[in-house]
């Protein structure tokens, strides 16, 4: 049954085609011209692009371009990745350094340090005397 409802529509088709070229013929004008020229543009169109291009190396480059665009975006979202466990990893070193080095930091040696070190400058100054510019 679907069989013959597909040659009835290709029929009804093939006699509406010879109808309307017999009624242009006799009015010496085309119905719909302008619609019909660019679609008869658009289909020499594509009978050129079918007889000129090789399909087969186009949807080769195509596939290896969509593989290089895919193969980049894998790996610029890994090394976002990498790149936030390492701000994570810094600042969880950088907070336990800065906690230890409170805990292990000597207290109320500081002054000392500097007194002598303040005696030492003094004594060096008065043992060696400055040497005046010649130049």
């Amino acid at each position: 049954m679907v069989h013959l409802i597909f040659i009835l529509i290709t029929l009804v088709l093939f006699i509406g085609f010879f109808l309307l070229s017999g009624y242009e013929t006799r009015k010496g004008m085309r119905v719909f011209s302008r619609k019909r020229a660019y679609l008869d543009e658009q289909v020499t169109h594509a009978e050129f692009i079918f007889a000129h291009v090789d399909f087969g190396s186009f949807l080769r480059e195509e596939a290896q371009h969509i593989a290089r665009t895919i193969a980049h975006d894998v790996a610029h979202i890994s090394l976002q990745a990498v790149r936030a466990v390492e701000r994570f990893l810094t600042h969880l070193v950088r907070y336990l350094r800065s906690k230890r080095a409170i805990d292990i930091a000597p207290r109320g040696t500081a002054r000392e340090f500097v007194k002598t070190l303040s005696d030492f400058k003094e004594h060096l100054e008065t043992t060696h005397p400055k040497i005046p510019d010649i130049y």
